[in-house]
């Protein structure tokens, strides 16, 4: 006991490090838990393109591309104490890639125009997905590893937009999309034998997106009477997205796992029903901006609202069991900032306010009517004092 009232820098000193105080275990890259201590990684990529943009006729412009990607993305597995020696595991995928895109954009007025967009795309895992080493997600405080057999999605990406611009870096828009994704990467969740969910990574077979946005931001000067509001210039900006997707999977789909450092390729449907949203993707995103602007005064405050609807953080390990789901809600952030001299000094204050609403950070999963938080803590608010200094 006498140990554990020190200071973290005594407490794991050399003299306490031993057989009889404090020992060191090196699990990683063990039989315990079958991922690997240490990884390398890499991706080279060689690409080219063409694309012709032409006025097809008065008011209407297309462009049309093509971009042909060859790209190598390597993972392999080094032992810990023998670093140079040769991997443990390794995998490189392979991958060519002709992409096409077309672009069709009527300028039918002055200060509007219609967009139309055909495209194919291509979404790469990242490193830490694929590496089979176990690293702690500072986010959720949650062990994830990576599954080294994740394949690359594929999108195909339509969009119509309507964009109207009432002066500079001023407009209103409206737009549609729809994408088709194959092998997109979802996040799965297993519970372990200690009560605490791992994560790891797998490739669902497909799925649909589709939605619309709007686009709004306009800067008035108004004229009250009153100075201190006729002297500023006030600003509203909004966004909206609307999002849906569907996940699809048919019989005989298989998926890739690698939990225990064996891959296995189960059904899809042990895992997915098909019908289900996205991983990751909320319903609703909306950010509104208030604020105003003083030139002459060098100040600026602005109140940011932002909301995002309930949405899938990971797949549970069985349709059986219900999804992790995370609710971000809605938050409030106030930001003011203000330029002064002293001394022919510049300076700029700055306050900041955010979560004025204290919305908490919530996971859970429900079911019948009940709720288990997995991952749910107070945020609380916070507020800062900032000052700077040109020179």
């Amino acid at each position: 006991l006498r140990y554990a009232g020190q200071r973290i820098d005594y407490l794991v000193s050399d003299r306490n490090i031993n057989d009889d105080i404090i020992l060191l275990r090196e699990l990683t890259g063990s039989s315990l838990t079958g991922d690997a201590a240490m990884y390398d990684a890499g991706l080279e990529v060689a690409a080219a393109y063409v694309q012709v943009d032409s006025e097809i006729r008065p008011l209407l412009r297309g462009s049309i591309g093509l971009r042909y990607e060859t790209a190598d993305q390597t993972v392999k597995t080094l032992d810990i104490f023998s670093p140079s020696a040769a991997p443990i595991f390794s995998r490189t995928v392979s991958k060519d890639y002709v992409l096409p895109a077309a672009t069709l954009t009527w300028n039918f007025a002055e200060d509007q125009q219609l967009r139309f967009g055909l495209s194919q795309t291509i979404g790469r895992p990242q490193f830490r997905e694929l590496a089979p080493q176990r690293y702690r997600d500072t986010e959720t405080d949650r062990i994830l590893s990576g599954n080294p057999y994740l394949e690359d999605t594929t999108f195909v990406n339509v969009d119509a937009r309507y964009e109207h611009y009432f002066s500079k870096g001023q407009y209103f828009t409206f737009g549609a999309f729809y994408k088709n994704m194959e092998k997109p990467i979802e996040a799965l969740a297993v519970l372990g034998s200690d009560g605490a969910f791992r994560q790891t990574f797998y490739n669902a077979p497909a799925a649909d997106i589709y939605g619309g946005e709007v686009e709004f931001k306009k800067l008035f000067e108004l004229e009250t009477g009153t100075t201190w509001v006729d002297n500023r210039r006030w600003l509203v900006s909004l966004n909206y997205t609307y999002t849906t997707s569907q996940l699809k999977v048919s019989d005989g789909d298989t998926i890739i796992l690698d939990i225990t450092g064996v891959p296995t390729t189960p059904p899809a449907r042990d895992y997915l029903t098909g019908g289900e949203k996205l991983q990751g993707q909320s319903d609703h995103l909306a950010n509104l901006q208030l604020g105003f602007e003083n030139d002459e005064a060098g100040s600026q405050a602005t109140f940011l609202v932002t909301y995002t609807s309930e949405r899938v953080s990971a797949r549970s390990s069985s349709v059986d069991l219900p999804d992790l789901v995370q609710k971000p809600g809605m938050r409030v952030d106030f930001v003011y900032r203000r330029n002064f001299e002293i001394q022919g000094r510049e300076f700029t204050g700055s306050f900041e306010a955010r979560n004025l609403t204290g919305t908490d950070a919530e996971e859970y999963q429900a079911a019948g009517g009940k709720r288990f938080d997995t991952n749910s803590f107070d945020i609380g608010q916070s507020f800062s004092l900032g000052l700077s200094a040109r020179f």
